[in-house]
């Protein structure tokens, strides 16, 4: 069961940096292109969000359930684990509070025709950069916690969070 959960663990999180650098990669050319219109570009905006918020949330839960689940089963590393938990926990709030302050404040604005023209659009995209940043860089921190092999004393231990 502790490789299973660090599996779990060291996939979830990996497939939520990548989803969200690919998701940041796609949307930069997409909202560059001149081949759409505003309208256009914020109707893509507005399909993929939810998708980039549900894939996030479900990740980073499943990442931090596992960790959890490997504080209680097993001992070893415990301080690590916390570290790891205590970064998931810190990204699930900023994802939450940037879906629920940021994110729903501009999907009314991108829903809008002028929506876009709004000073506030500017202000709260601005927010939203930096906030996604915070949260997937916390993750990416976790990330590397979590694939560092843990020290151990003797060659018998040295599977333990394998």
């Amino acid at each position: 069961m502790n490789r299973f959960l660090w599996t779990v663990l060291r996939f979830s999180l990996c497939a939520w940096v990548g989803a969200a650098a690919l998701f940041v990669v796609n949307g930069v050319r997409e909202v560059t292109m001149t081949d759409f219109d505003a309208a256009t570009k914020n109707v893509l905006a507005v399909t993929r969000f939810p998708a980039y918020y549900a894939f996030g949330f479900t990740l980073v839960v499943v990442s931090a359930i596992s960790t959890f689940s490997l504080i209680l089963i097993n001992k070893e590393t415990r301080r690590r684990k916390i570290v790891v938990l205590s970064l998931l926990v810190f990204s699930l709030v900023v994802m939450y509070l940037d879906h629920l302050f940021i994110y729903q404040p501009l999907e009314i604005m991108m829903l809008e025709p002028e929506g876009r023209l709004d000073p506030e659009f500017f202000t709260y995209h601005r927010w939203s950069k930096y906030i996604n940043c915070i949260s997937v860089g916390a993750c990416l921190i976790a990330s590397f916690v979590a694939a560092c092999p843990a020290r151990s004393s003797s060659v018998s231990n040295s599977t333990s969070d394998s």
